[in-house]
């Protein structure tokens, strides 16, 4: 079993590597649950991978096998869901004696899961073994309209020369199709655009100001 454990913390290693991408748009963590084990005392290595597949496209999708008894999945999979890498599982399969042992290893970026890898994984091992499962946390309806939770919504400068749209997944765009993107903390806002830029929003969520540029947002 030391093998399958090596390649554990490889995929773990891998999966954080990946997730970690999306953090230089919005603050996030990566959240690693490994270490699950199950032993199937009689059973064909066939049994295995089609019950991974199974439960892995039960939560997550792009359901794939890139070496043999290896399976890989990302997620999640539902509405208002703007990337595919902010969760991942993978099952492992080995043979052992007349059936075989799986691993379950299992990432989850934070906050945009508002389930953990511990969860995942716990799901996955339930519905591998076809136990009752718990329900995932489903994520609640983002904030619209003014509110100092985003930053989401259509700005416009006090000359009306500027248009920013931002969207919930940290871009924006200008009025002439230049990008950008945007992180909220508190009431502080980093602007790439053109540059770095630091700005201010307004406690109820309307303005925003700072390095030369004063925004309202239409709401």
């Amino acid at each position: 079993m030391r093998a399958a454990v090596k390649r554990a913390r490889l995929f773990a290693g891998f999966l954080a590597a990946v997730l970690l991408i999306t953090i230089a748009v919005a603050p996030a963590s990566v959240d690693i649950a490994t270490g699950i084990r199950h032993v199937v005392p009689t059973g064909t290595m066939d049994e295995c991978g089609t019950k991974a597949r199974a439960a892995l496209g039960t939560y997550l999708q792009n359901v794939s096998e890139p070496s043999p008894g290896e399976f890989m999945a990302t997620g999640p999979i539902g509405p208002g869901v703007s990337s595919d890498t902010t969760s991942a599982g993978t099952i492992h399969c080995f043979a052992y004696g007349s059936g075989y042992v799986v691993t379950f290893t299992c990432t989850a970026e934070a906050p945009n899961n508002p389930y953990d890898a511990n969860s995942l994984c716990q799901d996955l091992l339930a519905n591998f073994e076809g136990k009752p499962q718990t329900a995932l946390a489903t994520p609640t309806p983002p904030p619209s309209g003014c509110t100092t939770a985003t930053l989401v919504g259509t700005w416009v400068s006090n000359d009306s020369k500027l248009t920013l749209t931002m969207t919930a997944d940290g871009q924006l765009t200008d009025n002439e199709d230049v990008t950008g993107s945007w992180v909220l903390s508190g009431l502080s806002v980093k602007l790439t655009y053109y540059g770095y830029h630091n700005l201010t929003l307004s406690p109820d969520g309307k303005h925003l100001s700072g390095s030369g540029y004063s925004l309202t947002r239409r709401c």
